[in-house]
């Protein structure tokens, strides 16, 4: 029994990753309204108990296509190069194209789903919330940052750019939203040559 459980893993293994991304393109395209495995199986092209073997229930997929979506989003390695004099304005300018906000539309969405009660969903916001986190909070420790101080800063920087693309992505409002988002980075800045000062 447990020879043809193994056999069928080892079948399937392979398309784990090609299903979920399949899975996160069909959430960028459609949302959540109506998603079920059901409904991701037949757009993918897999069978439902395939679906369920790999990802268990939905708000399972759900919370690794969160997963998936904001190591897009915000910790791609190839998003920020090594050096880059200006790496929170190429995240925004990442967030904003027309790519990024689909997939800020979609974790937007999901957040609101994990607020009304499932836990898979809760946690896999969370996680990724604590991981983007810790990355700048490790970036700006880097750049001189007291580290006392860097994960207030970094909770500040990232919790402000998510609630600027939201209104981006509800007003509409670039000219107003980007005034903001120059407000924040001259903070930051302004930080930065204190502690540089500072250290100095």
């Amino acid at each position: 029994m447990s020879e043809s459980v193994d056999g069928r893993r080892r079948r399937y293994e392979h398309r784990r990753e090609e299903v979920l991304l399949a899975a996160t393109e069909h959430a960028l395209e459609h949302g959540l309204a109506g998603l079920s495995l059901r409904k991701v199986a037949e757009t993918v092209g897999v069978s439902h108990a395939t679906l369920v073997h790999h990802f268990t229930s939905k708000d399972r997929l759900v919370a690794e296509i969160v997963d998936l979506v904001l190591t897009r989003t915000f910790s791609s390695p190839d998003l920020v190069a090594a050096g880059d004099p200006d790496p929170l304005r190429t995240l925004w300018r990442h967030a904003t194209a027309p790519g990024g906000r689909r997939q800020i539309r979609l974790f937007t969405a999901i957040t609101g789903h994990a607020l009304h009660g499932s836990p898979d969903l809760a946690a896999a916001v969370s996680r990724s919330l604590q991981q983007r986190t810790g990355l700048l909070t490790r970036a700006l420790v880097a750049d001189g940052a007291p580290p006392g101080q860097a994960a207030a800063l970094a909770t500040l920087v990232l919790g402000t750019m998510r609630g600027l693309l939201v209104d981006l992505l509800v007003t509409g409002d670039e000219e107003r939203v980007e005034a903001a988002l120059e407000e924040l980075l001259r903070d930051v800045e302004r930080r930065r040559s204190a502690w540089l000062r500072d250290g100095g």
